[in-house]
């Protein structure tokens, strides 16, 4: 159920390679180059810009089992930036097929849950555009100040066991983390991993109610550790419509962390289709927190952004401009960018 409008580039080829007489594997990846200018922060600071990247290979494999039950199995290897080596902890799973209920085991890679992309938009998520797409200077310059999020939920990156229902008109997930900080970052012959994290859980709807109108919601929780004040919850409810060429959507999402601080971050977005190949759209997220001890934060955070994305085929366009203010709740803290990113999928 992701949103309609939102350009994406076509997937133009799969390699395939031949694993066993049950199986094929296929291979696929993407590519993405973006340049950002950003200025801002504080008085007299000064702008920084610079070229940013991401590379991914996707392996994945499909077929029936012996007792006639399908499954699905795949991962993927992401470098982002400088990095010498690959992020083996992105999108891992093995999944059990038997109709429309598919039971799971993976990291980042629950259903439904996470990073879903409700709100319509001509390109990424704040977070993704001014984010940490790499460790060098132009993609910090004001991304650690930010408090939006596209997500504030507990078991995205650990290793969740879940299970997912399709029925007529949507579908209902929901998932467990034996422990919340387990991302399958110890080897297959170490002894069980010394890890500090509680269990987390969650369920998410996603469904289509009447025409045209997409609705998605989500609660999860982190149970505390020794250390923590207190557990953690995070609830998201979102929808969007479309009418001609238009569509229009909102989400809400409250995040109660474990040491008692809370953010409230509310996103709208409206996009509209100029062509087959170009969409524009702008929104704005507000974002509102309260320290430890309830006492709200000096200033509510603003991101506004216009977006306007081009479809090549096998290449996708998108160019964004940003426009912050309060970031990190400090009034003194405002930002502006621009971010042209390219990318591909083969």
């Amino acid at each position: 159920m992701k949103k309609t409008l939102l350009l994406t580039t076509a997937l133009i080829g799969t390699l395939s390679i031949l694993g066993s007489a049950q199986a094929e594997i296929k291979v696929g990846g993407h590519v993405k180059l973006a340049y950002k200018s950003m200025e801002g922060l504080s008085t007299g600071a000064k702008a920084n810009s610079g070229f940013t990247q991401e590379r991914q290979l996707d392996f994945k494999s499909e077929g029936t089992l012996s007792n006639g039950m399908k499954y699905a199995a795949g991962f993927s290897l992401e470098q982002d930036g400088g990095e010498t080596g690959f992020d083996g902890g992105e999108t891992n799973y093995v999944s059990l097929i038997n109709g429309n209920t598919t039971i799971s085991v993976g990291a980042d890679s629950a259903p439904l849950n996470g990073d879903f992309n409700i709100v319509p938009r001509a390109g990424n998520a704040m977070n993704e555009e001014i984010g940490a797409t790499t460790s060098t200077s132009p993609a910090t310059h004001f991304n650690t100040q930010l408090k939006y999020a596209q997500d504030a939920t507990f078991t995205k990156a650990p290793t969740v066991v879940s299970v997912l229902q399709k029925f007529d008109g949507g579908a209902i997930a929901i998932g467990f983390a034996p422990r919340s900080d387990d991302n399958l970052n110890k080897t297959g012959d170490t002894a069980v991993p010394n890890l500090s994290g509680k269990s987390a859980h969650y369920v998410a709807y996603s469904g289509k109610p009447v025409a045209n109108l997409n609705v998605y919601a989500e609660y999860s929780a982190q149970d505390k550790n020794g250390t923590e004040l207190q557990d953690g919850k995070a609830q998201s409810l979102g929808f969007n419509y479309t009418i001609g060429s238009v569509q229009f959507g909102a989400e809400r999402a409250d995040y109660e962390a474990t040491d008692k601080t809370e953010k409230e971050m509310t996103e709208f977005g409206v996009v509209m289709k100029l062509s087959d190949n170009a969409t524009a759209g702008i929104g704005r997220t507000v974002t509102e927190g309260k320290q430890a001890n309830g006492t709200n934060e000096a200033a509510k955070e603003k991101v506004n952004y216009l977006q306007v994305g081009y479809n090549l085929g096998a290449i996708g366009t998108q160019l964004s401009y940003i426009d912050a203010d309060n970031l990190g709740y400090v009034a003194t803290q405002d930002a502006k960018a621009v971010v042209f990113k390219i990318n591909t999928k083969f």
